[in-house]
């Protein structure tokens, strides 16, 4: 597959009809490890998370909509351990791992999905016995196309020489320090009151095809 093709062709699926097997998992991760990654650490590990009652613990500490129904699920961690905390470049090499990894599946026939409305990390890290030098970065998402959604459109005028020259609309800053409070507040709520609250979350939850 033509790597210009595979990008433009790759979409974010959320609905599947069944499992990726575990050789094209393999290959799949291994796509990921040949990304470029700060210093050429390559300090990313992968979890593959199967036993249900772990999903549910996550899924209920607070996770999209449709991560219960993805039959395969991947975390990235990537070790924290970097001088450059200036520009976080343990997640700019573990982000990169994770577009190798979604292209690979689009090239083998596969759907995915990366997510980041997941639980809180301290909490992440509890549940999968994570050690504070790794730091978890997204939940890939895999399996089999139920449905393709249709390409949505490119948003334009996103080039500027020399100096940042872009009009930025204070509406959008001032709903995102909003829904920045409350996902945060939302998150940091005991387990038992986010089940209670689910329902009504949902509602504020923005969905794709």
């Amino acid at each position: 597959m033509n790597v210009i093709e595979a990008i433009k062709e790759r979409r974010s699926i959320r609905y599947f009809k069944e499992k990726v097997p575990e050789e094209i998992i393999k290959k799949i991760i291994e796509a990921g490890t040949w990304a470029p990654s700060a210093c050429n650490r390559q300090d990313w590990k992968f979890i593959i998370i199967e036993d249900e009652s772990v999903r549910k613990e996550i899924i209920q500490e607070g996770t999209a909509f449709f991560v219960d129904k993805a039959p395969n699920w991947i975390l990235i961690i990537y070790n924290n351990q970097t001088d450059n905390t200036e520009y976080q470049d343990h997640i700019q090499s573990a982000t990169a791992c994770i577009q190798n990894m979604q292209l690979a599946a689009h090239a083998y026939g596969y759907g995915s999905c990366c997510i980041n409305n997941l639980p809180p990390k301290e909490k992440l890290r509890k549940i999968l016995n994570i050690p504070t030098s790794y730091e978890p970065i997204s939940l890939l998402v895999l399996g089999k196309p139920n449905t393709t959604p249709k390409p949505l459109p490119r948003k334009e005028n996103f080039i500027t020489y020399n100096k940042f020259d872009f009009k930025e609309e204070k509406t959008i800053i001032k709903k995102h320090i909003i829904r920045k409070f409350f996902r945060k507040t939302y998150k940091k709520l005991p387990k038992r009151i986010k089940i209670i609250l689910d329902p009504l979350a949902r509602k504020f939850e923005k969905r794709f095809d």
